[in-house]
C-alpha cells in the first residue's frame, strides 16, 4: 500500500500548481484529495505553531546573534519541518479534519431539506384580510364628568 502523500501532487501548501491539480481531483470527487487538503492544513497550522514559538523565543536574543539571512533559513527550515510533521500525522489534525468533513457530506445538505420539507408555492407575503370595521356590541358610555372651571385669579404684574 503506498502513502498518498509521497504520490501528492502537492509536495507542499507553498506548491500552488500542485495544489491547483488537488483542487481539480477534489471537484471529480477523489477521496484521496480530502485526505491530502487536510495533510496541508495541518502542515500550515503546525508551521504557523513553530513559527509564533520561534517569534517567542527570538526576543530574548540579541542583534549580534539575529541577521535576515538566519530569520529566512529559519522560515524555510520550519515550513519543511511543518510538512513533514504533517505527513508523519503527529498532532492528528488532518485525521480529525477528515472525519469531520467526511460526516458533513454524507448528510445532505440544507437545500435538499428544504426541497424535501418545505410547502410548495408558499408566498413571500401573504395576502392582507380585510378588518371588520361594524361594531357588533353597543360602546360603553363614558362616565360623565362635571368639569368646573377653574377659579381665576387676578394676575399680579410687578
Amino acid at each position: 500500500m503506498s502513502d498518498p502523500i509521497v504520490s501528492s501532487s502537492a509536495k507542499s501548501y507553498m506548491d500552488f500548481s500542485g495544489l491547483g491539480e488537488l483542487r481539480g481531483k477534489a471537484q471529480q470527487g477523489d477521496d484521496r484529495a480530502l485526505r491530502e487538503t487536510a495533510q496541508q492544513f495541518e502542515a500550515l497550522f503546525i508551521q504557523m505553531m513553530l513559527k509564533s514559538m520561534r517569534e517567542a523565543n527570538n526576543v530574548m536574543k540579541s542583534d549580534l546573534v539575529q541577521s535576515e539571512a538566519m530569520e529566512t533559513f529559519e522560515g524555510l527550515y520550519d515550513k519543511e519541518m511543518s510538512v513533514q510533521m504533517s505527513k508523519r500525522n503527529n498532532l492528528g489534525l488532518a485525521d480529525s479534519l477528515v472525519r469531520q468533513v467526511s460526516q458533513m457530506q454524507s448528510q445532505p445538505s440544507t437545500a435538499d431539506m428544504l426541497k424535501l420539507h418545505a410547502p410548495k408555492g408558499m408566498p413571500l407575503n401573504p395576502p392582507l384580510k380585510p378588518i371588520n370595521l361594524e361594531r357588533t356590541a353597543p360602546a360603553m358610555p363614558l362616565p360623565e364628568r362635571v368639569l368646573k372651571p377653574l377659579p381665576l385669579q387676578p394676575r399680579s404684574d410687578s
